[in-house]
């Protein structure tokens, strides 16, 4: 590995995984909505998985936020954006619970 391969680009990853993980916490949305009116226990549950997936995106953005030398905007913006989808999602996954 050489001193270019150091401070290669690895930012272009950040905006699909970002993109992945709102998707996730918009299937959610849906989800938790069927829960609403249905009741189903099979939407709560889908809801609770959502957001296990989504928290293994956010592992990787934070993951990759340490690895990454240049990304395409502040590394503090990309973890708040992600820790505020997270966020969102924890909430819908409480909801989901009761």
């Amino acid at each position: 590995m050489g001193l270019r391969d150091l401070f290669r680009s690895r930012g272009e990853m950040f905006l699909p995984l970002l993109i992945e993980q709102s998707a996730k916490t918009l299937e959610a949305t849906e989800e938790l909505q069927r829960f609403v009116d249905t009741g189903s226990k099979e939407s709560a549950r889908r809801v609770r998985q959502l957001e296990k997936e989504a928290d293994e995106l956010r592992r990787i953005v934070s993951h990759e936020l340490d690895r990454t030398f240049i990304t395409p905007m502040d590394p503090e913006d990309i973890y708040a954006l992600s820790r505020a989808i997270d966020d969102i999602l924890g909430h819908l996954r409480a909801v989901a619970r009761h």
